[in-house]
């Protein structure tokens, strides 16, 4: 372990704000999002001793945080039973196939790469800048776009061939 870390309310402080902004750019919104910070600063604080120091406090965090989003939405598309998905999306105002798109992204996300898959989802969806996303990644500039480059160009092969 890192002996530098400690969480204390400074660093809640400091690193809060960004960790609820990240959640609330998730799928997960409102409350729910609150929650997985609150769950992510939990799981810090009983997992510190597994803290390395190989990556800083911040994409350590973050990390947690994306886990604990992806856990949730996992968790929520196993739960939906098949009857109650067909219903809402016939009772629906706009019957476009948005639950279809939205379930084809996910399973394309899929097959990405983690470290494709987490470079896209940074700059794509998280909205950072090249620079924040390098420094939350911990990588080069030059290996994030090579791995932007890489993630784009899987996801347009797939979508082609659907």
């Amino acid at each position: 372990m890192d002996a530098s870390l400690r969480i204390d309310a400074g660093l809640v402080r400091e690193l809060g704000p960004l960790l609820v902004a990240l959640a609330r750019r998730s799928p997960i919104q409102g409350e729910d999002a609150e929650d997985l910070v609150q769950d992510t600063w939990l799981s810090a604080l009983t997992s510190s001793a597994s803290f390395e120091g190989r990556s800083s406090v911040r994409t350590w965090l973050s990390t947690i945080l994306r886990r604990r989003v992806v856990d949730k939405i996992r968790r929520a598309r196993v739960s939906t039973p098949y009857e109650d998905d067909v219903h809402s999306q016939q009772d629906a105002t706009d019957p476009v196939e948005s639950r279809e798109l939205v379930e084809r992204a996910l399973a394309m996300l899929s097959e990405l790469g983690d470290a494709e898959r987490e470079a896209l989802a940074l700059c794509a969806i998280g909205e950072l800048d090249r620079g924040e996303a390098c420094e939350e990644l911990g990588i080069s500039p030059g290996s994030l776009r090579v791995r932007l480059h890489r993630a784009r160009r899987k996801l347009l092969r797939r979508a082609q061939s659907a």
